[in-house]
């Protein structure tokens, strides 16, 4: 698999623990809105992406592996302007996809600073 898309944790919100538990992970690149800033997990991109986000591809945190089953529309695009997308892990069967986010199979814990966040699949 190849790494498209690479970042560093920078720190997480005191409520984005939560949110994982709850099998919703919100990625936000520094500068972030500061609504967002207590239920996110914030980053500073290295890298990319250099492809867009696709089924099959796999989101890491860490050691930690998510296999990515569906991508909306608008997450590609949420990627590269904001460093946004939003992770929903093992949403039930018939769950709506929202345009900015993409459901996998996995699950994560919140990560501390410094951890490596990648976006890894198939070549282009």
């Amino acid at each position: 698999m190849s790494v498209y898309y690479e970042s560093t944790v920078l720190r997480a919100g005191n409520e984005a623990g939560d949110m994982v538990e709850g099998g919703v992970v919100i990625l936000y690149a520094d500068p972030i809105p500061d609504a967002l800033e207590s239920v996110s997990v914030v980053h500073g991109p290295a890298k990319g992406p250099e492809r867009e986000i696709r089924p099959g591809d796999v989101f890491s945190l860490g050691e930690q592996r998510v296999e990515l089953v569906a991508v909306g529309e608008r997450a590609h695009e949420n990627l590269c302007t904001l460093g946004h997308i939003v992770v929903y892990l093992n949403p039930d069967e018939g769950t709506s996809l929202l345009p900015g986010a993409v459901h996998g199979r996995g699950t994560v814990t919140v990560p501390a600073a410094g951890v490596r966040l990648a976006l890894s699949g198939a070549a282009s």
